[in-house]
């Protein structure tokens, strides 16, 4: 009865030790997942805007503290506007897709007192916004198969952000990982 005891409770420390590592990991994987998935629909975008020859783009939105994005077609030849999707001239051209169904707790942007480096090797990156593409919050693929040149930083709220970042003449999609503590960003393979 005591060596059942015994082993209950070294199985018991052994699961309350291995317990962090665990949620930690799942929380990396689940970070992991956004960057896919947005890489991923960005990749369908730009083939979407050479098929239909017109401009599409990947809209982000924020309600609260809650962010998603949606693949958007310009629909009257000036581009994926903010004011043509309102009217419905741009159309949705595939679903919404919620962060938070991806990854619980994931968030856009640059955390305040991060000192997040710059991946260009300017310095720091300003805390808040997380979508740097121009002047806009949208990613946009031409039917000539560029893009513009954007990056969307995203963040777990505790240590680690990943970003997205498209390459203007090529469309080309990259991943690169930071962590607090770390002097630059590394890329990483999905």
């Amino acid at each position: 009865m005591v060596d059942t005891l015994v082993a209950l409770a070294l199985m018991g420390l052994g699961v309350a030790i291995a317990l962090p590592s665990l949620t930690s990991l799942r929380g990396q994987a689940s970070l992991e997942r956004v960057a896919r998935q947005l890489a991923a629909d960005a990749i369908r975008c730009r083939a979407e805007a050479i098929n239909r020859r017109a401009n599409v783009a990947l809209v982000f939105d924020q309600h609260g503290d809650r962010f998603s994005y949606v693949p958007v077609a310009d629909g009257d030849g000036d581009g994926v506007l903010r004011r043509d999707i309102q009217r419905g001239q741009d159309r949705p051209c595939g679903p919404r897709i919620r962060l938070d169904d991806l990854c619980r707790g994931a968030r856009i942007g640059v955390p305040p007192g991060w000192g997040v480096p710059d991946p260009a090797g300017r310095g720091r990156l300003a805390p808040g916004d997380g979508v740097r593409a121009g002047r806009s919050d949208m990613l946009s693929f031409s039917p000539l198969g560029d893009a513009t040149p954007a990056t969307v930083y995203f963040n777990d709220g505790r240590e680690r952000m990943l970003a997205v970042r498209i390459y203007g003449g090529t469309a080309r999609v990259r991943v690169l990982e930071w962590r607090r503590g770390w002097a630059g960003w590394r890329r990483i393979a999905l």
